[in-house]
């Protein structure tokens, strides 16, 4: 569902990633270079340069481990060192029968093929560390080792041979894309995200003061209390019995309105915040809060009469912690980033192949081994390192290491539901369970001495089970035996463990997210288990065990009143047609694959018409960890495309197909032709479209830091659209409406949110800029007016002391190099070399 190829983010990989811990004891360190894509038919070239750092020869005694992205592997048969994947990202270098002992301060240049291809730095190997081996061949302590790479300098690097794609973002590119943002349209106080459905401007200003006078119903206490927070923290606000500003939170019912419809009026100092529910009045509050676009007050504020709602009840995004985790702390801030936009859903993806990240009282294996990443060779007490997590288990720095407690969660849940945010949480199975696999493996190995039966009661995997099969993620160990009782055991005390942190939060468990997703072909098949079973059942394709799997589940979550969430697949029959069998069951679906090559855009309404409520999921407009564009430099994956503030912008709900606007090449589509011959939306199925939601995947994820700048400013245009879904220039998507909508869009984010954001700490991204000669003048553009653009012509790295650019200037450099700066941040390096 997610990932066909995984990229690893070099962002941070001098340093942030790699466990320092013995840092200085290794005798080595790695240089590695990208060779060319394409070398031979479906392979890319691979170099390390392994370089003696120790005063003595480097023997034979000695294994490397790194992390990469996950591929087969090809070495000379004359090579000095074996290069082998262990399992998906995770592999080991070690010496052949050809290696001779390196002197000290010698290189050992390793060149291999691996297959596939990569086009960023963030291919790059990390989390490297060695292991020392004694005369028995027995492993020493790991020492962590430096990996430093070298630039991609040429086109080869970030090319597919034989392959129409996306062209390079050079100066020249980005230029043209950023002609449309020389145009300029109003942009008014009450311009804010998401866009008010309605606003009528009274006429006149009034200042927002210090001083403050809140009062509210008592239903609204809490909205009250949140308000009164923002105002002194962000604004040093006093609330006060007199002032020439009052707030008051007011309760008013509206017949035939959505429960979140509130109604505001400013009104020379008197603002009146109206709804039914608190939710309702929360939205308005952070209404009011968006139309203060200086820290500094007074401030200046319209009389304006406001009436707002969403279009959507279910606006979301999801995070994964299980890929690589994020702390309560962190998880708590994103909540006040989602509250802060009027968005509704949390979906933490808890659980994958790469770690489990909550507390179950009384399987403690799920956290003591499936959230703990580290050196193993037999993965009883912890995982292998995956995505540069290091080779430290007890590490708390690591992201590959963590978990939330039960109080933990418990805090995350009341949190959330003070800011009126639903978390979702997701347990993946029965694929991407490799982490619960491996843990209730250590469990069976602690208790089958002493007591068969405990050690077999929650057993997931058959050992017997000799089937053969990949994951999309390169595992052939990650999928549960659903013939066997114990996984519905497993199940169910998972599932019961869960609610009962709901309920001792105070509130129900509506929706639990089961994945159901990237069952690869070929389990079971080796499993006698299973066999017997099929036959016992009558069946006939091992894929109907997975629906067998779910059939079991529905029931369950029925009689607690959980609604089943799902990734599309669980809908789909293997040739993408609707299954049936669960359309009548009220199965959530999460589509995700709308990109039109592959053929899979038509999913979400040919689920929708069976009778499926879905959640678009967009991977072409809504996978934000999908790099913003293809830049050496720009972290993240690009398996789907790529995906920008705009291609979020761009989601059309209910009129899908035209939300792309250029193929995966970047070749324009014909956007008043793209719906033909399509499947269409049934009018019965419009209600079956019940929210949006964002996706943000943890494999290119090194710190919280990477989280903020993956979302922003991607995010605003799903805040944007699910509150707002149908855009005025949806029938006239060529139209000069769409270019301002466009416009206005993009003076918002960076004129009102990033310096909002920027006060806040986050660390959003900054746009590189475009270069062109013309007319043998040096001309730049931006897409944030107020950017500053420093450059060089030497071949250096712009930074804050270069040259900075404020008009076209005669220019005969051959290579250019610019970078743009805001608030504190800057952008990647535009190259532009003059031909």
């Amino acid at each position: 569902m997610k990932y066909i190829i995984y990229l690893i983010t070099s962002m941070f990989i001098m340093s942030a990633c790699i466990n320092q811990k013995n840092l200085n004891k290794s005798p080595v360190s790695l240089m590695w270079e990208m060779g060319r894509n394409g070398i031979e038919p479906g392979y890319y070239e691979n170099t390390f340069y392994l370089i003696n750092h120790s005063n003595d020869s480097l023997r034979e005694n000695w294994i490397i481990y790194y992390n990469q992205m996950p591929a087969a592997v090809k070495t000379e048969p004359t090579s000095p060192v074996i290069v082998q994947q262990i399992s998906s990202t995770y592999y080991k270098i070690a010496p052949s029968s050809s290696y001779r002992p390196l002197a000290s301060g010698d290189t050992l240049k390793i060149t291999f093929r691996c297959a596939g291809s990569i086009l960023k730095n963030a291919g790059a190997p990390e989390g490297a560390y060695i292991t020392m081996l004694d005369e028995k061949g027995k492993e020493s302590v790991p020492y962590s080792v430096v990996i430093n790479s070298k630039p991609f300098l040429y086109d080869y690097q970030w090319s597919r041979v034989g392959e129409s794609e996306l062209p390079y973002p050079d100066g020249k590119m980005v230029y043209e894309s950023n002609l449309i943002f020389s145009g300029q349209v109003p942009l008014k106080k009450t311009d804010i995200f998401p866009s008010l459905k309605d606003v009528k401007d009274n006429g006149g200003e009034f200042s927002f003061t210090k001083d403050v006078r809140l009062k509210y119903d008592p239903t609204f206490a809490n909205e009250a209390n949140l308000l009164k927070e923002k105002l002194e923290k962000l604004y040093d606000c006093n609330i006060v019995d007199k002032a020439a500003v009052t707030i008051n939170l007011r309760k008013e019912s509206y017949v035939d309105k959505n429960k979140e419809y509130y109604q505001m009026e400013l009104n020379n100092g008197s603002i009146e915040i109206t709804g039914n529910t608190p939710h309702a009045i929360f939205n308005g509050v952070q209404t009011l809060l968006a139309f203060i676009h200086s820290k500094d007050l007074p401030y200046s504020l319209p009389n304006v009469s406001i009436s707002d709602y969403p279009d959507l009840e279910y606006r979301g995004q999801m995070l994964d912690v299980a890929r690589n985790f994020s702390s309560k702390e962190n998880i708590l801030k994103l909540i006040d980033l989602l509250s802060m936009y009027k968005m509704s859903v949390l979906h933490l993806h808890l659980t994958d192949d790469e770690g489990w990240r909550i507390e179950i009282p009384g399987l403690e294996e799920l956290t003591t081994v499936g959230a703990r990443r580290g050196h193993t060779l037999d993965e009883k007490e912890c995982l292998y390192p995956a995505y540069g997590s290091g080779w430290d288990a007890n590490d708390e720095n690591s992201i590959g290491n963590g978990y939330f407690t039960r109080s933990d969660f418990i805090e995350i849940l009341k949190y959330a539901q003070k800011h009126h945010i639903r978390v979702i949480p997701e347990i993946d199975l029965p694929g991407h369970a490799r982490a619960a696999i491996k843990a209730m493996n250590t469990r069976y190995y602690k208790y089958i001495k002493s007591d068969k039966k405990k050690a077999e009661e929650y057993l997931l995997t058959d050992f017997a089970d000799t089937s053969r099969y990949i994951s999309a993620q390169s595992y052939t160990d990650n999928v549960i035996n659903v013939a066997l009782p114990s996984v519905y055991s497993f199940v169910k005390k998972v599932v019961n463990e869960v609610d009962l942190m709901y309920k001792d939060a105070g509130m129900e468990l509506s929706v639990l997210h089961l994945g159901g997703d990237e069952v690869p072909h070929g389990a079971w098949e080796g499993s006698d288990i299973a066999m017997t079973f099929m036959k016992e059942k009558g069946f006939k394709e091992t894929r109907e065990l997975k629906d067998y799997f779910i059939e079991q589940i529905i029931p369950f979550f029925k009689e607690k009143n959980i609604q089943l969430g799902a990734w599309q697949e669980v809908g789909l029959l293997p040739d993408e047609t609707v299954n049936k069998k669960f359309s009548e069951d009220n199965v959530l679906s999460y589509c995700w694959n709308t990109v039109p090559e592959w053929n899979g855009d038509e999913i979400p309404y040919r689920l929708a018409n069976a009778g499926y409520p879905i959640i678009l999921c967009n991977v072409t407009n809504l996978y934000f960890d999908l790099s913003y564009n293809k830049h050496e430099n720009e972290p993240g994956a690009y398996w789907g495309g790529f995906v920008n503030e705009y291609n979020s912008f761009n989601v059309v709900p209910y009129d899908i197909y035209k939300s792309v606007r250029s193929d995966m090449s970047g070749n324009r589509i014909d956007i008043t032709k793209v719906s033909n011959k399509k499947i269409a939306l049934s009018p019965n199925a419009y209600n079956e479209i019940k929210g949006m939601q964002g996706q943000l995947w943890a494999e290119t994820i090194r710190n919280f830091d990477m989280v903020e700048y993956y979302l922003f400013p991607k995010m605003f245009g799903l805040i944007e659209r699910a509150w707002n879904t149908h855009p005025e220039w949806q029938k006239e998507l060529l139209s000069d409406k769409y270019t301002d909508a466009l416009r206005l869009y993009n003076r918002k984010i960076t004129e009102y949110e990033l310096p909002r954001l920027n006060l806040l700490d986050i660390k959003f991204r900054i746009a590189h800029p475009g270069i062109e000669m013309i007319d043998g003048k040096l001309h730049v553009n931006t897409s944030i007016p107020n950017a500053e653009i420093r450059y060089t012509i030497d071949g250096s790295e712009p930074t804050v002391n270069s040259t900075l650019w404020t008009e076209p200037i005669t220019c005969n450099a051959k290579e250019i190099r610019a970078k743009a700066f805001y608030c504190g941040r800057e952008s990647v390096t535009t190259l532009y070399k003059y031909k």
